[in-house]
C-alpha cells in the first residue's frame, strides 16, 4: 500500500484495537498517537473515501451472544453473478460476500440467531435460478487476525 503515509498506517493499526470506553475515544486515541482529535477524524475520513477503511463498527463474537455463523461457497454462472448477488445480499444476516475466480466464485458468511434459521436461509438462497449450486461451512473455531502495518 504505497499510498499510505506513516501516519495513516498508524491510524490504521490503532483502530483495530479496541476502542477505549471512554467519553472521548477518538480524543484519546489521538493522544495515543501524539496528534489533535480532528486530525485523527479526518485521516479515518480520508481513508474511508479512498476505500481503505470500509467501516468502523462492533464486532461481536455470534457464538458469545447465542448466534450462530456459517460459510457457504457457491457455483454460479459468469453471466448470472449480478442475480445470484442481488439475492445473497438481501438477506441482513449476510456480513461478508466475496466473488472469487474459482468453481465456487461466490463466498458469503451468514449470521442468525439459531441454526434454524441458518438452514431456512440456505434453503431459500438455493432455490435462487441463478445459483447452480451450494455448499456450507459452519464454523468450528474461530481464529482472529488482524492487518498490521509497518509504521
Amino acid at each position: 500500500m504505497k499510498n499510505i503515509s506513516a501516519l495513516e498506517r498508524r491510524i490504521l493499526n490503532r483502530i483495530q484495537e479496541d476502542l477505549p470506553f471512554t467519553p472521548r475515544p477518538w480524543r484519546d486515541m489521538a493522544d495515543e498517537l501524539g496528534i489533535e482529535e480532528d486530525s485523527l477524524l479526518k485521516s479515518v475520513a480520508i481513508l474511508k473515501k479512498k476505500g481503505i477503511v470500509r467501516r468502523i463498527s462492533a464486532v461481536f463474537d455470534p457464538r458469545k451472544i447465542g448466534s450462530v455463523s456459517t460459510l457457504v461457497a457457491a457455483r454460479v454462472a459468469p453471466g448470472n453473478i449480478h442475480g445470484a448477488v442481488k439475492k445473497i445480499n438481501s438477506y441482513g444476516e449476510v456480513t461478508h460476500n466475496y466473488r472469487r475466480a474459482a468453481e465456487y466464485n461466490i463466498w458469503f458468511t451468514l449470521i442468525a440467531d439459531n441454526r434454524k434459521k441458518i438452514t431456512r436461509i440456505i434453503d431459500e438462497i438455493k432455490g435462487d435460478k441463478n445459483i447452480d449450486k451450494m455448499t456450507e461451512f459452519p464454523a468450528e473455531k474461530l481464529y482472529k487476525i488482524a492487518v498490521k502495518f509497518k509504521a
